[in-house]
């Protein structure tokens, strides 16, 4: 019992030393901690490495696969995640709900409530777990629907409910606690920054934030707009209280400018946006295109998306754009960039 005791402290201070931004310190604690070869100790460690410690990836998954098997329901459903996105092992969606089932059967509740949102049924006391894992249909959940033109030049489309209003809730959900200001790069080195013209805040949806339900929703809007998947930036959530916005901006890299060049060079060009509204009762907020006179505000579900790009590949400067402040209610937008090579 006290040396239960002893881990757990020992775990909570590695939490603290990480909220500190003490990584190298938070490190050692968690790695001390998991050397015990305790499941929570381990899942601590696999989970630390892999949200702060990307340089030890590999040690990460590592430590998440020995805490799954040693019976810790978090990581079984970090690991399902890892391997639907094809990081660290082979992609395979059927071995990725196998190991979201595992997770629920450990009794992780958010692997319980996402099978269940897979499953497309309500979670339930005493569920049968494998039962809803075999009524997942993937094929089904990453089909392309359709799509219809808004305009030709700039290649501006819709598809009216691409998600549904449970994925939509699900999406805000992963969200809403991480929000933060958000940011644009400067131009000049490449760096982010807070500028005025962007008053919202937002989420990167990176990987051990995210799940199964997030992953399938991009598959199908890569499916949609037919470029690899591997093309795609992180994931981002935007959430506008009344009177945020985004004012007028591009979403494509403009390389006479250093820090866009640099960019550009390293990660490729940002070339496609799409967008999915994610609620509905706010006034106002539209997407709002000046230069050819569109202004756009789909309902929960609804996906917006736009070539930043010409088909010669030359940047499509009518594609200047802006998140209009809701009046009144709060907005959330779903956001996904993608570039001209694998992000």
């Amino acid at each position: 019992m006290a040396a239960a005791r002893d881990l757990d402290a020992q775990l909570h201070e590695a939490g603290k030393l990480e909220a500190a931004g003490r990584l190298v310190e938070a490190t050692a604690l968690f790695r001390s901690a998991a050397a015990t070869g305790q499941a929570t100790a381990l899942a601590g460690l696999g989970k630390h490495l892999l949200v702060h410690r990307p340089d030890c990836g590999r040690e990460g998954l590592t430590a998440t696969a020995a805490a799954a098997k040693a019976g810790n329901g978090e990581a079984a459903h970090l690991l399902a995640v890892f391997i639907a996105a094809g990081m660290g092992f082979p992609q395979n969606w059927q071995a990725a709900l196998d190991g979201l089932q595992r997770s629920a059967e450990l009794g992780w509740e958010p692997a319980q409530h996402e099978l269940a949102i897979l499953a497309g049924v309500e979670k339930q006391r005493g569920e049968n777990w494998k039962r809803l894992r075999e009524r997942v249909d993937v094929g089904a959940w990453i089909a392309a629907p359709p799509a219809r033109p808004l305009r030709p030049e700039p290649r501006i489309f819709a598809a009216d409910g691409f998600a549904s209003p449970v994925v939509c809730d699900w999406l805000i959900g992963l969200a809403r606690a991480r929000l933060k200001p958000a940011t644009t790069y400067d131009p000049a080195t490449g760096v982010k920054h807070q500028e005025s013209g962007r008053t919202n805040s937002d989420c990167h949806l990176l990987l051990p934030y995210g799940d199964l339900v997030l992953l399938l929703v991009r598959a199908r809007l890569a499916n949609l707009i037919r470029i690899p998947l591997a093309h795609l930036e992180i994931s981002t959530v935007l959430h506008y209280a009344p009177g945020q916005e985004f004012m007028p901006h591009y979403d494509f890299l403009d390389d006479t400018w250093p820090g866009y060049a640099q960019q550009i060079a390293q990660d490729g060009q940002r070339i496609f946006t799409f967008l999915i509204y994610l609620n509905e009762g706010f006034e106002g907020g539209e997407t709002d295109f000046p230069l050819i006179g569109l202004r756009h505000k789909g309902r929960p579900g609804d996906a917006l998306f736009f070539w930043n790009v010409q088909p010669n590949g030359a940047v499509d400067r009518d594609t200047l754009h802006a998140g209009m402040p809701p009046a009144t209610g709060e907005k959330w937008l779903f956001s996904q960039w993608v570039r001209n090579r694998p992000a």
